[in-house]
């Protein structure tokens, strides 16, 4: 078996049909075919089922897939060894993050960091934290950022900033001195959809609370995004729980809204993620020092505060 052979059979599971991976690898479709087959005859294993159309993955094929993957992305961390070895800041960089950060973070720093590395390819994606937590995993992408922790063996985690989060509260009470849990209405919490962890750090800070079992309430509002959950809170004259940064996107009017937590104040940890044999070391510190310095203006010295992380 070969990398040539490797990169046959993750051309067609792209492609999900030969012909189209052997104009994509630049070979006819028979030396394709005849190099796959090989390559199946001596691991034993049938990968593809040819019969369906377009072509499918076998279950033991799927296997040696996810296998070759990592292989082949191991192969191309070669290349980025060498370029960190001499100092070149160039190639590629993937990065997931998630869907509470992403709005409010990547303009802040984002732009000016790809004008600091013309020479690296940045390709950003809003992604779940399972999501991003899988993908580096299979080395699909490079760096995560997200909320901190993830208790994952595999990855790396370097902690950037603490976020505090705020109330956001339309039902229209005054709470000069700031809200601690036990104070807040949570039949009136409105809340993002599963899979967001801002969802499970909400639940989290209402476990604080001895009330939240004495108050259920009969309409439960979801929303995807922390804007459309912001117009739904609004609409419902509800409250939810913001992290700090989403605060800035608020209108004037809106930002009379938000109350302050009485220490210890809740915080979540946004963080940098990586596969623990991720190379490009030089490109990660640079990354993180950009983003630390993005945020300085923008977000409290959570540090030197009474904090709690709910996780």
């Amino acid at each position: 078996m070969n990398i040539q052979q490797f990169q046959y059979v993750l051309a067609v599971v792209n492609s999900k049909n030969f012909e189209d991976a052997a104009e994509t690898c630049c070979v006819t479709q028979s030396t394709l075919s005849t190099m796959i087959n090989k390559f199946e005859s001596e691991i034993g294993i049938r990968i593809f089922n040819r019969k369906t159309k377009p072509v499918t993955i076998t279950v033991e094929g799927q296997q040696i897939i996810d296998r070759l993957k990592i292989i082949t992305n191991e192969i191309d961390l070669l290349g980025n060894v060498i370029q960190e070895i001499k100092g070149e800041m160039v190639g590629d960089l993937k990065i997931g993050v998630i869907p509470t950060i992403a709005p409010y973070l990547l303009p802040l720093f984002i732009h000016d960091f790809a004008k600091y590395f013309p020479k690296v390819n940045i390709t950003v994606k809003e992604m779940t934290t399972e999501q991003i937590e899988k993908e580096l995993i299979f080395r699909n992408i490079d760096v995560g950022i997200l909320a901190l922790p993830l208790f994952n063996k595999e990855l790396e985690e370097t902690p950037i900033y603490n976020e505090p989060f705020f109330v956001y509260d339309c039902t229209g009470d005054k709470h000069d001195r700031g809200l601690s849990p036990d104070e807040l209405d949570f039949s009136k919490i409105c809340l993002l959809e599963e899979g967001h962890c801002l969802r499970t750090q909400i639940y989290s800070i209402c476990e604080l609370s001895s009330k939240k079992k004495q108050e259920q309430a009969n309409l439960k509002l979801e929303s995807g995004s922390i804007e459309s959950l912001i117009r739904i809170t609004e609409a419902r004259k509800g409250l939810t729980i913001l992290p700090h940064l989403a605060i800035h996107s608020l209108h004037e009017n809106a930002l009379e809204s938000i109350v302050n937590f009485r220490k210890p104040i809740p915080a979540r940890s946004i963080g940098l993620v990586t596969h623990k044999f991720f190379v490009k070391k030089s490109l990660k510190k640079s990354l993180v020092e950009s983003i630390q310095h993005s945020v300085n203006d923008f977000i409290p010295d959570v540090g030197s505060l009474d904090f709690i992380n709910p996780v």
